[in-house]
């Protein structure tokens, strides 16, 4: 399933001792049973009295052979050359290898002011080098234009010309700010149809709740906050004999109150499990490029850690084609730095992964906006203050928790939840759970801020 979690702090511990070792990777493929239709079984789909479930299902790659996200992980973790920034234009580069030297390689720079240079580091096996960049003036260059500051580094093997590894480092962000200045909420419909930024919210506790901009309902899924995931494999710890998800599955969500005035409206909900209460405070202000909204999220019973926090949409399954700026992949809190933050464009299906086992997947951190359309009208969610963690899926994520195989993920429409976290993912089947660093304590106060807009 989705991981491994936080691979990087194994590799740290192994470079920083020469008697340990690493790469050896269990397992390489997933085992499952391909059946006449295509679909592929586990255990307990046969008739075993005896079995481990989907606990073969284990491997870096799909039966077919195609890459999972811990391909590309394990891939990134081995790049023979690890570049770092120390400070400044001060940059260290790390041979990995233990008998070649780091100029059989050369690493190709791509600035994000479009600026590229090649260099061919200079150290012997397992040395590190320290060059110098000009990454101030690439950086001011980025910025003054709207852009984020990163470098591409391609490290490329001379004698093939053969891309071996991919890494970027974030020198500077370049995040959407809160908008400023706020419109009355709703305006005369009548101008609907001239692609006005006419907005409008029912909140109700309902069906029929949405969100209205530009003559274009945006309904709120089921949940409309979320604060639970459909497991990952590796949510099931104590080798799988604990569900780690299931006491936040069960939310139930209780609208308290609707307040409304001239400039915005402010919903008050109570949320429920079994063993925690939460209060969510949902604010609606329109400003130019469409409705803001703030969700506040307290918890006032309970202890532990909070999966998620995220307000999640549902869009006719036309809206397909998806655009966005953030990680290009899969990526969550412990396993992001095989990604980069780029332009990506591409459909909903390309937004979650092929797991064996359906179960929460294709999560994408650090976005800036992101977009879906069905060629006519495109509703875009835009980070405001910071930047949201993106999920696209086909189905609901209250639909996923019952999926056991690939043919139970029928498309029901288009869901986009925009998140202010998840919880890292960890290695919790049979190893430790997610790192305290990237847990989020139940007892904090978290706050999300984004725009919708239509045109």
């Amino acid at each position: 399933g989705v991981g491994p979690g936080d691979m990087e702090a194994y590799w740290k511990e192994i470079y920083s001792h020469d008697s340990l070792i690493g790469g050896c990777v269990w397992e390489m493929v997933d085992h499952a049973v391909l059946e006449p239709d295509g679909g592929y079984t586990y255990g307990g789909d046969h008739g075993e009295w005896e079995h481990d479930g989907n606990f073969c299902v284990d491997g870096m790659f799909y039966p077919d052979r195609s890459p999972s996200t811990g391909a590309r992980i394990t891939r990134f973790i081995y790049r023979p050359l690890r570049v770092s920034r120390i400070s400044g234009n001060t940059f260290e580069v790390f041979n990995t290898k233990a008998f070649t030297g780091a100029d059989a390689y050369e690493l190709r720079l791509r600035w994000s002011d479009g600026a590229e240079e090649t260099i061919i580091p200079e150290a012997g096996p397992l040395e590190k080098t320290v060059i110098e960049l000009d990454a101030d003036t690439h950086t001011a260059a980025a910025l003054k234009s709207g852009k984020d500051s990163l470098l591409d580094i391609i490290t490329v093997e001379k004698a093939s010309e053969r891309e071996v590894a991919r890494e970027q480092i974030v020198l500077a962000e370049c995040i959407p700010e809160m908008p400023a200045g706020r419109l009355p909420l709703e305006q005369d419909k009548s101008d609907a149809d001239t692609g006005s930024t006419e907005a409008g919210i029912n909140p109700a506790d309902s069906d029929a709740a949405s969100i209205s901009i530009g003559g274009i309902e945006i309904g709120l899924a089921d949940p409309y906050t979320i604060i639970f995931r459909a497991p990952t494999d590796n949510d099931f710890v104590l080798f799988g004999l604990r569900n780690s998800m299931k006491e936040f599955a069960g939310e139930v969500i209780e609208t308290q109150s609707i307040e409304k005035d001239e400039y915005k409206a402010v919903v008050t909900s109570k949320i429920r499990t079994k063993m925690h209460r939460f209060i969510c405070t949902d604010t609606y202000e329109r400003c130019e490029a469409g409705i803001l909204v703030t969700s506040r999220i307290e918890c006032t019973m309970g202890r532990g850690d909070l999966p998620r926090f995220g307000k999640a949409f549902r869009l006719s399954a036309d809206y397909d084609q998806v655009r966005y700026l953030g990680r290009n992949g899969e990526s969550y809190a412990d396993m992001k730095d095989q990604t980069q933050i780029e332009e990506v464009s591409c459909t909903v299906s390309d937004m979650t992964e092929p797991n064996i086992r359906p179960q929460e997947s294709g999560n994408r951190m650090d976005c800036r906006w992101a977009s879906v359309s069905n060629g006519e009208k495109t509703v875009t969610f835009t980070a405001a203050g910071k930047p949201f963690e993106l999920g696209i899926k086909p189905y609901s994520d209250r639909e996923l928790l019952d999926m056991k195989h690939r043919e139970d993920e029928v498309r029901t429409g288009t869901y986009v939840t925009i998140s202010a976290f998840q919880k890292g993912i960890g290695t919790g089947i049979c190893g430790p759970e997610t790192a305290p660093e990237y847990r989020y304590p139940v007892k904090g106060v978290y706050e999300l801020s984004f725009v919708i807009s239509v045109c």
